[in-house]
């Protein structure tokens, strides 16, 4: 029966809360509402900056590419690498650049003697397949259209227009000759007039003049982008950023959009300005940015009902016009997420501010006292003392009530630490003899592979050998030679397993010491491509090595184990006579090995997981191997001081990489 001269610990919080409290509490909510609603705009503008300064890098990157393009050009014209005296390897070299360029349209050159010659990507149309173009004095300069076949690489004449195309006339032409040297040129229409319509488009990019070493013209290349492509970019920029991102030129007229709007028209170069956009937010963004007069800034905008924050900056071009780039983020990107956050800060900071300033003032000698006493006790029983006594009773009823649960709780721990510790002694000694179990099991495994080896290579001698003479025999038999072949490739394959199991049990054991010594790069590199061609003759085995390599420190057997279990590799996933390739070189003082393969690749997420024993890829289904390979490959590259890693070649295959120092001191056990 509860004792009725307590009061309630719930009540005497709730009394002082409504005598002393209740004003505090109103005020300190209202300066907070105040502060929050501040840093609201705070942090839309932060978002904006964050936002914007992303939104800069990619459209500076995405125009960076014509620009880095001219330039490579410029300079193989130079070095005479630019072969314009060969106008279908000049447009191969252009093909070549522009397939790994996907943004751009055009990569070109026009002679002195207005003679055209370009690679291409069609900005229209669903064929995007590339093209070379060209306009010959021999043809009339009528503009042909040649597409390239993607199976049989071939090129099929697919428009020829009698246009009279003279490259001296074009405004990339010109522009080059005006400034002299590498510049932007505005926008213009393609003069190509195709068969199919997929070069009616508008586009700008680099041009600049190319000369011979006497300083006479030669001709000017340029690399140019569709203004449709540019609007292809800034979509996936606003859908990335959840807003709207534009590009205007210095008269506000605009080039690109990441919403649809009306293009330049086919008469001249007089846009839709930003101002009068069909899209009511952009509209009203162009309105501000021409009201204001300055070339960066950021304002709230009202649209309807929803708030937009727009930002725009003016971006100049190298030797060219400057153009104008906005974003403009709507209410939801900045006020959503904060409005919750906002109404939670709120209500926890009351209970914070209720809570401190409550057990601050009031609940010192009525509480803490009491508290501090029961602290002390439960101190005592945490540390064993179960007959410890326990503090007077408080005057307050729920410190009593927990008094009196702490006394009966402390009985229960007695009993419970009793009983931990005798199974604590028990589990313990049965740990003690599960690790003496899993020691002997892997010292039975350890015997077991020791023994499987020595058993088996003998048997895997005479198979090698009798393989070998039937090889011989059978020359001049293929259906025999393919099977001795295979029998041969198959001993070949179950020795360097047993190798791989031995050198790893012999790595995994406490008594393993490395054994290095200096070995000759090239000649380590020979005998692993001698002895991976045994491995599949259906694959062809390069090597490349930098000249005048330095001897590396270290443990040749288990080198040569870490190469060959790499070209195996190579070899189980390349396709039936795709090379796979060696390679050496040095950088500083650290020897790099590689090995190249045309296999499927691996998958990034993958890319370390391969390395882990037993662990192998979803590409290695139906592939014979237990996951051993790849891990003895780091494990050998490690004990060396070294580290191997995996790339992704283009279009197809991988790059297995090895780091090793060229010095002694790299070397561990």
């Amino acid at each position: 029966m509860p004792d009725r001269s307590r009061i309630a610990f719930r009540t005497f919080l709730i009394l002082a809360l409504l005598l002393v409290l209740l004003p505090i509490v109103v005020a300190s909510g209202w300066f907070f509402y105040r502060s929050a609603l501040s840093a609201r705009e705070e942090f839309a503008q932060q978002l904006a900056d964050e936002v914007s300064s992303r939104v800069r890098e990619k459209i500076v990157s995405f125009f960076d590419v014509p620009l880095r393009v001219v330039t490579f050009n410029v300079e193989q014209a130079r070095a005479g690498q630019l072969l314009y005296a060969q106008p279908e390897a000049l447009m191969r070299q252009f093909l070549l650049q522009i397939d790994q360029q996907p943004q751009l349209t055009f990569i070109s050159m026009g002679l002195a003697d207005g003679q055209y010659y370009a690679g291409s990507r069609p900005p229209v149309g669903s064929d995007r397949q590339l093209r070379l173009l060209r306009a010959r004095i021999a043809d009339g300069r009528a503009m042909e259209v040649l597409r390239l076949d993607e199976a049989s690489r071939a090129l099929v004449p697919v428009s020829r227009s009698e246009i009279a195309f003279d490259a001296r006339t074009r405004p990339w032409f010109q522009s080059a000759l005006a400034r002299d040297g590498m510049a932007w040129y505005a926008p213009y229409r393609y003069l190509i007039n195709d068969a199919q319509g997929a070069y009616a488009a508008i586009g700008m990019g680099v041009s600049a003049p190319v000369r011979d070493r006497q300083g006479a013209l030669v001709g000017v290349v340029t690399a140019d982008v569709a203004l449709s492509q540019i609007n292809e970019f800034l979509a996936r920029v606003a859908r990335e950023s959840g807003g709207q991102a534009f590009l205007a030129d210095e008269n506000g007229a605009l080039l690109a959009s990441s919403t649809p709007e009306p293009g330049l028209p086919a008469d001249g170069l007089q846009a839709r300005k930003a101002e009068d956009s069909a899209d009511p937010v952009l509209r009203a963004v162009g309105q501000v940015i021409q009201a204001s007069g300055q070339p960066e800034g950021n304002r709230f905008i009202d649209v309807g009902a929803t708030q937009h924050l727009a930002r725009w900056w003016t971006q100049p071009l190298h030797n060219g016009p400057s153009l104008t780039l906005g974003v403009i983020l709507p209410e939801s990107r900045f006020n959503t997420p904060l409005r919750g956050v906002l109404h939670n800060t709120l209500y926890l900071t009351l209970a914070v501010m209720l809570a401190a300033l409550l057990f601050s003032v009031h609940v010192a000698n009525r509480v803490v006292s009491p508290l501090a006493r029961l602290g002390h006790w439960a101190g005592r029983l945490t540390r064993g003392e179960w007959h410890a006594s326990a503090p007077a009773p408080s005057p307050i009823r729920e410190l009593g009530a927990l008094s009196d649960a702490m006394r009966y709780m402390a009985r229960h721990l007695q009993e419970h630490a009793q009983d931990l510790e005798q199974t604590v002694t028990l589990r313990t000694r049965e740990l003690k003899e599960a690790l003496l179990a899993i020691e002997q099991t892997l010292t039975d495994q350890r015997h077991f592979i020791a023994m499987l080896s020595h058993e088996v290579r003998s048997p895997l001698a005479v198979i090698h050998t009798t393989a070998q003479l039937m090889c011989l025999r059978a020359k001049d038999s293929p259906t025999q030679l393919a099977q001795a072949e295979r029998i041969l490739r198959g001993a070949i394959r179950l020795n360097y397993f047993f190798d791989n199991c031995l050198t790893q049990d012999r790595i995994d054991s406490d008594s393993f010491v490395l054994e290095p010594a200096p070995i000759d790069v090239p000649g380590l590199m020979a005998w692993v491509l001698d002895n991976g061609l045994q491995l599949s003759p259906g694959h062809p085995l390069q090597m490349q090595l930098a000249p005048e390599l330095p001897a590396l420190h270290g443990d040749q057997v288990l080198l040569r184990i870490m190469l060959m279990n790499l070209v195996s590799n190579a070899f189980k996933y390349s396709p039936e006579g795709a090379p796979v390739s060696l390679h050496a070189w040095q950088r500083g003082d650290r020897l790099y090995l590689a090995v190249d393969d045309a296999g499927p690749g691996i998958p990034p997420e993958e890319a370390e997981v391969v390395f882990d024993k037993y662990r192998r890829g979803r590409g290695a289904e139906g592939k014979p191997g237990a996951g051993l390979g790849l891990a003895l490959v780091r494990r050998i590259a490690q004990l060396h001081g070294g580290r191997v890693w995996l790339e992704a070649r283009e279009p197809q295959g991988s790059r297995f990489v090895i780091e090793l120092p060229l010095g002694p001191a790299g070397a561990s056990t």
